[in-house]
């Protein structure tokens, strides 16, 4: 019987752990972890934070305890795995022992980025990636004492923070570094408007802010310093200003790397019989053709299921590797898809606003570029759908389904032709 091994278990760890039973019932799987939880969305802390799930909803797989029996794991939790000889397929585990195995998947997904900045060590400075942190902080505005709050990075996590203090009643202020909020995926016209919209719910935005350090006063508050010289004091800061891979124990190992594991369409990396998923990993994104890191929730369960089962021996493929940012806060609806840095000032922009819905989009030819949306959660998915089928096939028009559908959720007729549709009398 096979023995396999897979290093993490969030999203990607469990879906490979469920795609290898479903194909092999026999092999031996043990799971190595460094916390001891069962395998949890890092997007649900800020809901838990806000109170609106309960601690259990974080774990949407189950408890711990149900997984391994249902699928029949060998569960070692706390025991980080520090390096991995690759040739061999064998693990260096941090109590100094070593396992080697028939296959591998390296699924150790990424941990919040703080950088080596004075003063991010300060008491009342957090950061929101995991469960503990979720905890940390619920606690703390639970006790009452928070009467201000700062939040540095406009990242999809600290736009989430800024929602659990403003339902708090806690006055906040957002900064972040780039020039405009959500940089990475929203034209400086949608981001506009987001930032208008912040303004009239009470909260400060200022953008163009780098951090220079923290300093904290005698009574404990905190001021952010930036490079410009501006200064932010709240009782807590959040920092929030992205993610690194989790990675670092496979230094020397041979696995080909840049921001993350690389790996081909069917979650393969450079050595045979070890794969790569989730958050930890670059496959390749469809729309450039390039390998890209995208840590998207939906796409780490997808990877782990297709690594999981070519473990088991399958042959499937990940083929929906594609930038699609999504944040929803304060009764908010962003969403962007595709990139908005490859966008050029000869393409052809389409603009509509009204209804409550607003559309950014660009395209050269036919081949759309990037979509962003303010308020139109209902219809996502099926812009999406017709986006990513534009990319694979830039030439085609809307089949007439799809025209009806976004019709039917309200869609204008000049977006649905410039995605490739067709007037419908």
């Amino acid at each position: 019987m096979k023995k396999l091994a897979i290093i993490g278990f969030g999203g990607a760890g469990y879906n490979a752990a469920r795609a290898v039973r479903q194909r092999d019932r026999e092999a031996v799987i043990d799971v190595y972890s460094d916390t001891d939880t069962a395998p949890g969305n890092p997007m649900l802390t800020t809901y838990y934070v806000k109170g609106a799930i309960p601690w259990e909803a974080m774990f949407p797989y189950g408890s711990l305890e149900q997984i391994a029996a249902q699928l029949n794991l060998n569960c070692r939790m706390n025991c980080p795995v520090t390096g991995l000889d690759a040739a061999t397929k064998t693990l260096r585990l941090a109590d100094g022992t070593q396992a080697q195995y028939d296959g591998i998947l390296i699924a150790t997904g990424a941990s919040a980025v703080m950088p080596p900045i004075p003063g991010l060590d300060l008491p009342g400075v957090f950061k929101m990636r995991t469960v503990q942190d979720a905890a940390a902080l619920k606690a703390d505005l639970d006790s009452g004492a928070v009467k201000s709050g700062l939040v540095i990075g406009a990242s999809w996590v600290g736009i989430k923070v800024v929602e659990d203090l403003v339902e708090r009643s806690v006055p906040c202020t957002l900064v972040d570094g780039a020039p405009w909020m959500f940089s990475v995926a929203a034209f400086e016209q949608t981001a506009r408007r987001v930032e208008a919209d912040l303004r009239a719910k009470g909260v400060e935005v200022s953008c163009g802010q780098m951090l220079d350090h923290i300093e904290q006063a005698p009574d404990g508050r905190l001021t952010a310093v930036m490079q410009t010289g501006d200064r932010f004091t709240a009782d807590r800061v959040a920092v929030c200003i992205g993610v690194r891979t989790n990675t670092g124990f496979l230094k020397d190992s041979g696995i080909a790397m840049g921001r993350g594991v690389t790996v081909d369409s069917r979650m393969r990396t450079n050595f045979d019989g070890i794969y790569a998923a989730g958050d930890c990993c670059e496959a390749v994104d469809i729309q450039s053709g390039t390998h890209r890191n995208i840590g998207v929730w939906a796409n780490a369960g997808r990877q782990g299921t297709v690594a999981g089962a070519n473990l088991a021996g399958g042959d499937e493929e990940f083929d929906a590797n594609v930038l699609v940012n999504l944040a929803h806060y304060l009764d908010y609806d962003f969403i962007s898809m595709g990139d908005p840095s490859i966008c050029r000032p000869a393409d052809e922009v389409y603009e509509y606003e009204g209804n409550g819905l607003y559309i950014r989009a660009v395209r050269e030819g036919r081949r759309i570029k990037c979509i962003n949306m303010i308020g139109s959660a209902d219809g996502n998915g099926i812009v999406k759908s017709a986006f990513i089928k534009g990319i694979e096939n830039p030439e085609a028009e809307l089949d007439i389904k799809t025209i009806c559908l976004l019709k039917g959720k309200g869609f204008p007729d000049g977006f649905i032709n410039f995605l490739g549709g067709k007037r419908l009398d």
